[in-house]
């Protein structure tokens, strides 16, 4: 699941809490995951590893597989939160690139969802699917992300 947006938690709350025990895999960037927390009355709502590691200890449906939670932060570091391991959790660096790589970041969050996923579904491990995801990432932002309407 991907937060989407951070109004989503705000007004969408007790829905989200409805589906999240069916989560295995939950993707949101620093503002989803502070709107997440606000609602949900986390007290350090600006602390992202605690606020990620909350959402990893949440209950599950299926308890055979853990639930990794990851909060992109833009160029600053991506944290993975794993309720396997609920007191480990990992940052990794993103690759920052110079200003006149970057284009547009719309559509950043979504490519970096669609590259860690493809990598997940691919076998690759965790870090792995962090490092797609980061790459697909950056790739957008050097691009004009649009969507043609009629």
């Amino acid at each position: 699941m991907n937060f989407s947006a951070p109004f989503i938690a705000m007004f969408f709350g007790v829905q989200l809490q409805q589906v999240l025990p069916y989560c295995d895999i939950i993707i949101g960037n620093e503002s989803e995951a502070e709107a997440w927390a606000g609602a949900n009355g986390v007290a350090d709502q600006k602390d992202i590893t605690t606020v990620a590691k909350t959402i990893a200890a949440l209950p599950k449906a299926n308890a055979s597989r853990p639930r990794v939670v990851v909060i992109t932060q833009g160029a600053e570091f991506t944290i993975l939160a794993n309720s396997a391991e609920p007191e480990r959790t990992k940052t990794y660096p993103v690759n920052k690139l110079k200003d006149d790589e970057i284009v547009d970041t719309n559509g950043a969050g979504d490519a970096f969802a669609g590259g860690f996923l493809g990598a997940f579904v691919s076998g690759k491990s965790l870090d792995e699917c962090v490092e797609v995801g980061h790459k697909l990432g950056g790739m957008c932002v050097g691009q004009v992300y649009f969507v043609l309407r009629n």
